[in-house]
């Protein structure tokens, strides 16, 4: 399931362009009916281990691409 949500995420953004981080989790977590914490892994795996998406850390909101 996990490769499927980053999947998903990898085409959302590609798609749509740069997205707010916290609109990205909460959609897939509705999407996908599973925890914010299980999304927000999966991106963090994105950004560290296939680097398939970068994050410009803008507090209080980080925007992916």
């Amino acid at each position: 399931m996990n490769n499927q949500i980053r999947r998903s995420i990898e085409r959302y953004v590609k798609k749509y362009g740069q997205q707010d981080t916290r609109v990205v989790i909460s959609l897939f977590a509705k999407r996908f009916n599973t925890t914010k914490q299980r999304i927000s892994g999966n991106i963090s795996y994105m950004k560290c281990i296939e680097q398939s998406i970068n994050i410009i850390s803008n507090k209080p909101h980080s925007i992916m691409y």
